[in-house]
């Protein structure tokens, strides 16, 4: 899991350049998948430490959940924008969907392994009274 995350810091870095090199105006909204990015990997860095593997991962989760909440608030304004002008920049849409989607398949792999490593906890505790 700790991989993982350093895979989706990066993912998100690199939804930032390719937000970057796609769009002349430079808009803050382009900036945000890599400010979660680099936190999300740095904890995963600090994940591979089998002795801060639980906290870096739950800090990792949460920025992601951070970045779905923010990324879900985007597409609300352009859809409330679409609704009423007509016209939305799709670039910037498929950058926010990005981001959604890679903090998503983050966010629910981490609980995944979570809720599966304390099943196997639970079952490993069981057995050996």
């Amino acid at each position: 899991m700790a991989r993982f995350g350093i895979v989706s810091g990066l993912l998100l870095c690199i939804d930032t350049a390719i937000a970057l090199f796609g769009s002349i105006e430079k808009v803050p909204l382009l900036f945000i998948p890599m400010m979660l990015g680099i936190p999300i990997l740095f904890f995963g860095v600090v994940a591979l430490n089998p002795h801060r593997k639980r906290q870096a991962l739950a800090t990792a989760a949460g920025v992601g959940s951070l970045g779905l909440l923010i990324g879900c608030g985007q597409v609300f304004q352009f859809l409330s924008i679409w609704r009423n002008a007509g016209i939305v920049n799709m670039h910037f849409a498929r950058i926010v969907t990005m981001m959604i989607a890679i903090c998503i398949v983050f966010v629910f792999s981490y609980c995944w392994t979570m809720v599966r490593s304390e099943g196997f906890r639970l079952r490993r505790s069981t057995s050996t009274r």
